[in-house]
């Protein structure tokens, strides 16, 4: 296994490169009205918890042999406060004693990486710790997940019939992370994968214009954009290279109105990612079987 100096570099270089593409976006998004009024640090927690994450979980093994142990109250805000001071190493190690405890690296993801980088975004917003120091701790939360990611192994691609699906924010969206995490559910079962950050109709019209698709997952989460929606899932069906192919809608809009989702034009809604998951498979058996 390679040390913990050379993760740490490499980690280091990856965040690098991962800080170019953030900041790009972060200064597009800086021009767009829908988040004019969100801070930078804040949007930088965003990008951390909505792109390098759950991407990162779907790159990892699943650890069933570890007990589900959950992360100790307190801990993700303890960690956050770490990493306004300490360096990456030091980090890494706190991580690593929290795995060794019995924790999976999923919830390691999810009940610290993801809070302890929104802790830090709120402190600058409530002046409870300075620019530089909060951009600092987002930087070395940044490295972590890349460290973590190095830890683990890769993963052979599962046995079976292909299956793609591609997951985005509704159009306007700017709040990514449940159609990644709903991704995850996906790719961990066999599904080809494809997650994109918030597009604007047209992109996602063309994407699927040019690639097949046999499920395509938007999230809603606010109701300004539930008419722009249905006109999309509208050209997405008209330009689709699958006939069949079936439209999952879900998030906090849908969520709490349900059946929104057939007003919409899509096929069904899911309340979690392990639900989509079911009713895509469900989708998926029952094309097959009409096939034969």
């Amino acid at each position: 296994m390679a040390s913990v100096k050379g993760i740490v570099a490499e980690a280091r270089s990856a965040a690098t490169r991962q800080w170019d593409r953030a900041r790009a976006a972060l200064a597009a998004q800086a021009g767009d009205a829908l988040d004019a009024a969100e801070s930078a640090p804040a949007r930088l927690a965003r990008v951390i918890e909505a792109d390098m994450i759950p991407r990162l979980l779907a790159e990892s093994p699943a650890r069933t042999a570890l007990p589900a142990t959950p992360v100790p109250p307190g801990f993700a805000d303890q960690f956050a406060a770490a990493a306004l001071a300490e360096d990456v190493a030091a980090l890494l190690a706190r991580l690593e004693a929290l795995m060794a405890a019995g924790v999976p690296v999923e919830r390691v993801y999810l009940d610290v990486m993801a809070p302890a980088a929104r802790r830090l975004g709120a402190w600058w917003d409530d002046d409870e710790a300075d620019f530089v120091d909060v951009t600092m701790g987002l930087w070395r939360c940044q490295e972590l997940v890349h460290a973590l990611g190095a830890l683990m192994p890769g993963r052979a691609a599962p046995d079976g019939k292909p299956r793609s699906a591609l997951f985005a924010p509704a159009p306007g969206e700017q709040h990514v992370l449940g159609a990644l995490i709903v991704e995850e559910f996906f790719r961990r079962n066999g599904w080809e994968t494809c997650s994109l950050p918030a597009l604007h109709a047209d992109e996602l019209v063309a994407l699927v214009a040019g690639r097949r698709f046999d499920v395509v997952g938007l999230s809603l989460s606010a109701d300004r954009h539930v008419a722009g929606l249905a006109r999309t899932i509208a050209a997405l069906r008209r330009v689709s290279r699958q006939p069949d192919m079936r439209v999952l809608v879900g998030g906090r809009v849908i969520n709490l109105r349900p059946a929104l989702a057939m007003e919409l034009g899509a096929d069904g809604t899911a309340s979690d990612g392990a639900a989509a998951l079911a009713l895509a498979n469900e989708w998926m058996a029952a094309r097959e079987t009409v096939a034969i």
